[in-house]
């Protein structure tokens, strides 16, 4: 989509998914069930305790915290496949924490994600003012790796051992974009 419109409460679009508001309705709309371990391992950085939760759970969880949250949402049918935010904002210093989680798993792939990045990007540039980005993720979420490298982030360290999961110690990778890198 070159120009789309703008309507209601999206806030920008991407190549395949658009942002919107967090609202009752769609909040009301995703499911109940129990997200699957995998998808839950792609959404938990280490930084929070891991618990089994539904969609529904993490779009409220999103919506309530500190930051800029949105729904991540498919241009062709409008589903909701997904929630993102910006967390721990420093407006002094113009930089936040982003946070991806796409709450199904046929969507949880390098070209959602990635359009998902980007899209956020734009908004963090264009609207919001930012001037740096960044991620935390977990050495083996190797998808979202990809999709920032993708977008153009730039791995700026290590955690070592910082995470235990499954019996075994992962690190814990930052990655960071600054709002010139991510223009050129």
């Amino acid at each position: 989509m070159d120009n789309p419109m703008v309507k209601g409460d999206e806030v920008r679009h991407g190549t395949y998914i658009y942002l919107d508001a967090i609202s009752k309705e769609i909040i009301d709309s995703l499911g109940d069930a129990p997200l699957s371990e995998a998808l839950l391992y792609s959404l938990n950085d280490g930084s929070i305790p891991f618990f089994p939760t539904t969609a529904k759970q993490v779009a409220q969880l999103a919506k309530a915290a500190d930051g800029l949250a949105f729904t991540v949402r498919l241009c062709t049918d409008k589903k909701c496949v997904g929630v993102c935010r910006f967390g721990d904002i420093s407006w002094q210093s113009r930089h936040a924490r982003l946070h991806i989680s796409i709450l199904e798993e046929s969507y949880f792939a390098v070209d959602i994600l990635a359009d998902t990045i980007q899209t956020m990007l734009q908004f963090a540039y264009w609207e919001a003012n930012l001037n740096r980005i960044y991620v935390y993720c977990i050495e083996d979420t190797r998808l979202l790796r990809q999709a920032l490298e993708q977008v153009g982030f730039t791995n700026e360290g290590r955690l070592r051992q910082e995470v235990y999961r499954d019996k075994r110690y992962l690190d814990k990778l930052i990655y960071g974009i600054l709002c010139r890198e991510w223009s050129a």
